[in-house]
């Protein structure tokens, strides 16, 4: 895949008071045309800078950053504009003006790019359709529910035709369900309209119901990237643990015979894979530890399983794992 945005080597530091603080340390990654790709960390890890960086609202200290082919740096200032436009962003506090009604407030950034008021209104309209807002382009934003007030910000961010949707913190506000009736909007447009989009959050649930691949940011810099299913079955770093396991770095260990690590990174999370090589080699298993999840239909995660101590059965098992493709190996301890 050609990558939309390339950052090269990216620093930025900020000087004050008392001294010079580095928020991003040389900052490496492509993000593919297309993809849905997410950016985690921890609070004050630098990912909002980083995003701010994506569009040079933040200049970089030093390294570049690609666009579509160009670096952004070397645009002059009327250029740079011009580029921002297929950059759009969504806020955590949705930034609605609250003078205009929805439709109005879809059209703005048409009415600063000179788009006749007629035309500027049927796209508004197209787009709240597209976001299930057609029935209230004449509310005010005090009328509207939170999930609604982001809808309206999707669509208005969509008003210039982007090509890339920077969503930074854009479902912190809401409420559990209203993240995911957000989330499969966004994901939608992505595969309707092809867009890609860029997600910023601390949560790593967001990142497992949207991204293709994600990056952690841990103090400046990149601590792991790859594809989320990878990331989240077999974590490498401190900072993913910290974001995978619940409550944080797993600190469970376990020891005895014939425990056995299971590492689901393909199987269909509707294909019960345990339960069915329990009912096939009719031997029981003791469960010592799970985490496990549903990425797009993908069981993802680990489990710490302990073999009975009959060698027949617990070689039948084994056979099971092997011969129905479960990356399975056996281990003296885990922790």
């Amino acid at each position: 895949m050609e990558p939309i945005i390339t950052l090269k080597n990216l620093t930025k530091q900020f000087s004050g008071k008392s001294g010079t603080v580095t928020a991003l340390n040389s900052i490496s990654l492509e993000i593919e045309k297309g993809e849905i790709f997410g950016i985690i960390g921890m609070s004050g890890a630098g990912k909002s800078t980083l995003v701010r960086c994506m569009n040079l609202l933040e200049h970089p200290t030093s390294g570049s950053v690609i666009f579509d082919g160009v670096d952004l740096a070397s645009l002059k200032s009327s250029e740079l504009n011009q580029k921002r436009r297929d950059i759009a962003m969504i806020f955590q506090q949705f930034n609605l003006l609250m003078q205009r009604n929805v439709l109005k407030n879809v059209c703005f950034p048409l009415e600063l790019a000179g788009v006749p008021k007629k035309q500027a209104e049927s796209r508004a309209r197209e787009l709240l359709e597209l976001v299930d807002l057609a029935e209230k382009e004449k509310a005010y934003p005090s009328q509207l529910s939170g999930g609604q007030k982001q809808r309206v910000a999707i669509a208005r961010a969509l008003a210039s035709d982007p090509k890339v949707l920077l969503c930074d913190e854009a479902t912190s506000a809401l409420d559990p369900k209203t993240t995911r009736a957000v989330l499969a909007l966004l994901k939608e447009i992505n595969r309707k309209l092809g867009i890609t989009i860029i997600v910023i959050t601390h949560e790593m649930s967001v990142i497992q119901h949207i991204c293709h691949r994600v990056a952690i940011i841990d103090g400046g810099s990149i601590a792991e990237m790859g594809a989320v299913g990878e990331i989240f079955s077999n974590p490498q770093s401190g900072a993913a643990k910290r974001l995978v396991y619940p409550g944080g770095e797993r600190t469970e260990k376990f020891s005895g015979k014939r425990l056995v690590r299971i590492v689901f990174d393909g199987k269909s999370s509707f294909e019960p894979v345990i339960a069915n090589m329990i009912l096939a080699c009719q031997a029981p298993v003791n469960i010592m530890f799970a985490n496990t999840q549903d990425i797009e239909g993908i069981a993802v995660g680990q489990m710490v399983i302990q073999l009975p101590e009959d060698e027949n059965q617990a070689e039948r098992l084994m056979n099971y794992l092997r011969n129905h493709a479960v990356q399975a190996e056996e281990v003296e301890e885990i922790g």
